[in-house]
């Protein structure tokens, strides 16, 4: 199954071939979808997995490791595999949908989404069967 971010992606494709959405309306959209959706640090924060001086380490090493930041949780054995699978649903479940930031934005009707969404989910069903 495609991943949450290329699916939102292929949907704002969709939008924007069908001529509902512009290519800037794309990216504003996305841009958004990506501002609102909370970080790992700050959900390892709010969830109590981290203390707030092992979050800063963290972010302070992963700076210099190139690593992801819940990969660098577990090479400072702040965290193990299954918590970072744990935030990393989380994240994904907090995450709002493409289409709601668009309405959100005013960028195109909600009955115009719906109606979208439905014709795009027919044509992806379609794809993987």
């Amino acid at each position: 199954m495609l991943e949450s971010s290329n699916l939102s992606e292929t949907f704002l494709e969709h939008l924007v071939v069908h001529e509902v959405i512009d290519t800037e309306a794309a990216m504003l959209a996305l841009n958004e979808q990506r501002r609102q959706t909370p970080p790992i640090g700050r959900l390892a924060l709010t969830e109590k997995c981290l203390t707030m001086k092992q979050t800063f380490e963290v972010l302070r090493l992963q700076a210099d490791s190139g690593l992801r930041f819940g990969e660098q949780a577990v090479a400072l054995g702040y965290l193990v595999e299954d918590q970072v699978d744990a935030l990393l649903q989380l994240q994904r479940d907090v995450k709002p949908g493409v289409g709601s930031v668009l309405f959100e934005l005013g960028l195109a009707k909600k009955g115009v989404l719906q109606k979208c969404r439905r014709a795009f989910m027919r044509e992806l069903e379609a794809v993987l069967t």
